[in-house]
C-alpha cells in the first residue's frame, strides 16, 4: 500500500502534477493521498484520477484566472512582481485578503464528487478552524460531499494573503497552520499498513509536525531542486516549467534520470566521465605550472585540484557538477532532459557564439573578485582562450585557477570536449 503526501505551496503546486505525471510513467499505485493547501486541490484530483484535467487547469491557471485582477507585465519581469505585491497589499488592508470566489469557482469546475467519493484512492487533507483555534482534519469517507469544494477551498486559504473561508458561520484557513506537511496523516489513515509514503515538500511557508516513528525505508523524498517561483505568483509559464520539474526530480528519485538541477538520460553521465575523464586529468596537469611550492599548496587545498592532482577524480557525479555549472553559466534551460552527447554540442555552440575579444589581466580579475556582477561567461570564455595560448602563458593561468577554480574547471571541461 502506498501514500501520497503533498505539501502545501499555492503556486508551487504546480510542481505536484509533475510528480503524479511521473508516478503515472512508473506505474506506482497510489491508495492514500494526504495533503494541505494547495496539496489539498492537487489530492482532490489525484483521489479522482483526473490527471488531464488537472494539468489543463495548472496549464491555465494564471494571476487572472484565480483573482479576476490583470497584470499589465509579464511576472518573470520585476515590475510584474511589483504589480502582484501591491495587489496583495492592497487587498490584505482594503478587503483583509484576496477573494478566493473564483478559485472555488474552479475547484467546482473540475472536481467531480461521483468520480471522487467511488473511488479507490482513500484521501485526507487539513484545515484549520480559526473560530475553534483548532485543526479541521477531513477524511473522504466522513466528508459531506456537498461542501467538498468549500472546505477545499478554506484549506487553501492562506491568510492573511488570501480571505478567511465562511463555512456554517466559522472561519476557517489554510491548513499549513497546523501540518504543512501532513505525514503525520498518511500514518495514521495507513493504519500501518503502508509500504512506502512519498512526500512532496514544495519547502513553503507553514508549520510542519515531527513525524511519527516509522522505517526510514518507508520515506521517500522529493523536494524541487530547481527554483520554482514564489508561492503568491500564479504564473501559466511558471507553471508548465514546474509541471516539468516535479516530472524529473521523481525520475531521478526512482534512477529513471541522472543529474542534479539539469536532468540526463540514465547512464549517458557515467558514460560521459569515463569517456572524458583522462583527458580532462591529462590537460589539467598540463595546464597547472607546479614548479611553485607555495602554488601547489594552494591548490591541494581545493578539493576537485586534489583529486586531479592526485589521479583520484574517480567520481562522475563531481564530474557533472562542472557540466551543469557550465550549463548555468550559459543560460541552458534547466527543465529540459538530454543526451549529454547534445548537452556537450550546446555548451560548444554557446562558447563559439558568446563574444570575448579581451583576454583575462590578472590585476582586475582581483578587482573583479570583488564585484558581484561578475560576468561567468566572460571568466570561462577568457580562461578557456587563455588555454589555447602557448604553453609559456600557463603560469599566469595557473593564478586564475586558483582565483576563479569553478570557472577554471568549467573552461578545463569545454577544452577537452572540443
Amino acid at each position: 500500500m502506498n501514500a501520497l503526501v503533498l505539501s502545501g505551496g499555492g503556486a508551487k503546486g504546480s510542481y505536484q502534477v509533475g510528480v503524479w505525471k511521473a508516478l503515472r510513467k512508473l506505474k506506482i499505485d497510489i491508495d492514500l493521498v494526504t495533503g494541505t493547501s494547495v496539496g489539498a486541490l492537487n489530492g482532490a484530483f489525484i483521489t479522482q484520477n483526473t490527471y488531464r484535467k488537472c494539468v489543463r487547469l495548472w496549464k491555465n491557471a494564471g494571476f487572472n484566472t484565480i483573482f479576476g485582477e490583470n497584470i499589465d507585465f509579464d511576472l518573470e519581469d520585476l515590475r510584474g512582481i511589483d504589480q502582484v505585491a501591491k495587489l496583495y497589499g492592497k487587498n490584505i488592508i482594503d478587503n483583509h485578503g484576496m477573494d478566493t470566489s473564483r478559485l472555488q469557482s474552479i475547484i467546482d469546475k473540475y472536481l467531480n464528487k461521483k468520480k471522487f467519493m467511488e473511488s479507490p484512492t482513500d484521501f485526507g487533507f487539513i484545515t484549520f478552524n480559526l473560530s475553534t483555534n483548532k485543526p479541521l482534519i477531513i477524511k473522504k469517507k466522513e466528508v459531506d460531499v456537498d461542501k467538498l469544494s468549500d472546505y477545499l477551498t478554506a484549506s487553501a486559504s492562506c491568510f492573511p494573503a488570501f480571505k478567511m473561508k465562511d463555512i456554517d458561520g466559522e472561519k476557517y484557513i489554510d491548513g499549513g497552520y497546523f501540518d504543512n506537511v501532513p505525514i503525520n496523516l498518511a500514518i495514521e489513515m495507513g493504519d500501518g499498513k503502508l509500504d512506502k509514503i512519498i512526500v512532496v515538500d514544495l519547502e513553503a511557508p507553514g508549520l510542519k509536525r515531527k513525524t511519527k516513528k516509522i522505517k526510514d525505508n518507508n520515506l521517500l523524498y522529493i523536494k524541487p531542486r530547481n527554483d520554482i517561483g514564489n508561492f503568491l505568483l500564479f504564473d501559466k509559464k511558471n507553471h508548465i516549467k514546474n509541471i516539468k520539474y516535479g516530472y524529473n526530480d521523481t525520475l531521478k528519485l526512482f534512477n529513471k534520470l541522472e543529474g542534479d538541477k539539469y536532468s540526463f538520460k540514465p547512464k549517458s553521465l557515467e558514460r560521459n566521465y569515463e569517456y572524458y575523464k583522462d583527458n580532462f586529468a591529462y590537460v589539467c596537469k598540463r595546464m597547472i605550472t607546479l614548479d611553485d611550492k607555495r602554488l601547489f599548496n594552494q591548490l591541494v587545498k581545493i578539493a576537485n585540484y586534489k583529486k586531479l592532482l592526485n589521479n583520484n577524480f574517480d567520481d562522475y557525479k563531481e564530474f557533472n557538477k562542472i557540466i551543469e555549472y557550465l550549463g548555468e553559466v550559459f543560460e541552458i534551460p534547466d527543465y529540459n532532459i538530454y543526451n549529454v552527447k547534445l548537452f556537450n554540442h550546446i555548451l560548444k555552440t554557446k562558447l563559439i557564439n558568446y563574444s570575448c575579444d579581451n583576454l583575462i589581466d590578472i590585476n582586475s580579475i582581483k578587482k573583479l573578485k570583488l564585484n558581484d556582477s561578475i560576468d561567468h561567461k566572460f571568466i570561462v570564455k577568457s580562461i578557456y582562450k587563455f588555454m589555447l595560448k602557448p604553453i609559456e602563458f600557463h603560469k599566469e593561468l595557473s593564478k586564475v585557477c586558483i582565483l576563479f577554480p569553478k570557472e577554471f574547471l568549467a573552461s578545463l571541461y569545454l577544452y577537452t570536449i572540443i
